[in-house]
């Protein structure tokens, strides 16, 4: 009976942990400069553009170390963390084809690379 209840026991979490791999976003390294944006609603956004390493031109950064970006305005960053697909048919791209909508790095890990984006 120990058995058996083990293996169920081993069954269940194994299921259990290839549900929570399944719904967590791959990983991604990506390298460029951050830029300060503004946002539809006038707040502020800070943004890694030229990027290098992705499927996208630039990203919106994001995760804990948020803190950090204003002090890295126009040094070149490799950021690593999962990306986040950008909701698609929401009201601002509706009303204005001229907003961007780049998909989120929630970033878990951040390095300085160079001093500068020249």
């Amino acid at each position: 009976m120990r058995y058996v209840t083990s293996m169920l026991t081993a069954c269940a979490l194994a299921g259990a942990v290839s549900v929570l791999a399944q719904e967590q976003a791959p990983k991604s390294t990506l390298t460029g400069c951050v830029v300060q944006a503004k946002t539809t609603d006038g707040g502020t956004a800070y943004v890694l553009s030229k990027v290098e390493g992705g499927s996208a031109p630039m990203y919106v950064l994001g995760g804990s170390t948020s803190s950090d970006w204003a002090a890295n305005v126009n040094k070149k960053v490799e950021v690593t963390g999962p990306v986040q697909q950008p909701p698609s048919g929401d009201k601002d791209s509706a009303a204005d084809s001229k907003v961007l909508r780049p998909p989120l790095v929630v970033v878990e890990s951040m390095k300085v690379v160079a001093p500068s984006c020249s």
